[in-house]
């Protein structure tokens, strides 16, 4: 009964995982999709710039990393159970 659970959560967490990978074809083709949708002619200048403009807001969109402490991003331990630098 566990191993049939475990299988069972093992294999949703792979569908799950599989289901968020997108190709770099496909953001072309969701790119390309939005820049026609705004009115854009394909080969042109404008619809190149949109494509641009598409691709820099995707990036833009995901926020950076945090930064690393400056005491070493495995140097801290905790505050009772190790070194604790205020």
């Amino acid at each position: 009964m566990l191993t049939r659970n475990l299988g069972l959560i093992l294999a949703s967490c792979v569908l799950a995982l599989a289901a968020s990978c997108v190709s770099p074809q496909e953001l072309r083709h969701e790119d390309e999709a939005a820049c026609t949708g705004y009115g854009f002619k394909a080969g042109t200048n404008e619809f190149a710039n949109c494509l641009q403009r598409e691709s820099l807001a995707r990036r833009y969109a995901i926020p950076p990393p945090p930064p690393a402490p400056y005491w070493g991003y495995w140097g801290y331990w905790g505050r009772w159970w190790g070194p604790y630098w205020p």
